[in-house]
């Protein structure tokens, strides 16, 4: 990036009158020294001085009293607020992204804009893993990778399954298949499986976060730290997220082999 263009972005952002004088222009329209200065409650000195610096930089005409955005101007507003809404965004998704392996799985943080991100609190560490509970709950058709797994969620996937209500084909790390295959958990995968409405397949590898994608239109995707402890879930309904959400799926469906009843 330029110096002069880092230039530009500290002396809008340095000010929050400058931004939202831009800001009342773009969406006012043309206006007065005086209406900009009702408008943002404010003194006639700093609105002055905060326009014609504008003037200088090619941000603003004025024709008379009244002041206008140039074309420029209108850029440099829609850029700062697109830039705003970028670092918000990047904020609130922090405690997902910290333990998300973006090096290896791009996601456009753009199109997470609109996305609830779960964490645990000191009250309610499992916060995570009940918000993705209550999505099985409520889904007839469910796609999931699992990196892990829990005897309470399965106990209620084996209801919603015997019973009817859910459709589902997962992908099992390898360690999750050694914990399904014996236990508690064998005798509820067998009924599953032998209704035909549950398929499971081992992965290849171990898988690198949860995902889970409901119905063809919720995505989401849950991260543990290196202890294996939920510590984020972030669900979406993106269309950019759920293109996101099928390719990955796919990726490890593809390799992941299925499992027979006879194996649980």
């Amino acid at each position: 990036m330029e110096q002069a263009t880092i230039d530009s972005i500290s002396f809008l952002t340095r000010s929050e009158t400058r931004v939202r004088l831009l800001e009342q222009l773009l969406e006012g329209g043309p206006a007065t020294q005086r209406d900009l200065r009702v408008d943002l409650d404010t003194s006639r000195s700093t609105v002055a001085r905060a326009l014609t610096a504008f003037q200088e930089r090619g941000w603003v005409r004025n024709s008379g009293d009244t002041y206008r955005l140039t074309p420029v101007g209108q850029q440099v507003i829609e850029a700062a607020r697109r830039f705003a809404e970028t670092v918000e965004a990047a904020e609130d998704l922090a405690p997902f992204l910290r333990w998300f392996p973006t090096e290896r799985f791009d996601l456009d943080i753009a199109a997470l804009s609109a996305a609830t991100v779960v964490t645990p609190s000191e009250g309610d560490p499992y916060t995570p893993a009940r918000t993705q509970t209550e999505l099985l709950r409520e889904a007839e058709r469910f796609r999931g990778l699992f990196p892990s797994i829990d005897l309470e969620g399965s106990k209620l996937v084996h209801d919603q399954i015997t019973s009817g209500a859910l459709e589902a084909e997962i992908v099992v790390a390898p360690a999750v298949e050694e914990t399904i295959t014996a236990g508690e958990f064998a005798p509820l995968f067998r009924e599953e499986l032998e209704t035909g409405r549950l398929t499971v397949r081992r992965a290849e590898t171990a898988l690198p976060f949860y995902l889970g994608i409901a119905d063809g239109e919720v995505v989401q995707v849950g991260v543990e730290d290196d202890e294996g402890f939920p510590r984020a879930l972030l669900e979406a309904t993106d269309e950019r997220v759920r293109a996101w959400a099928e390719s990955v799926y796919q990726e490890y469906r593809e390799s992941a082999a299925s499992l027979p009843v006879e194996a649980f």
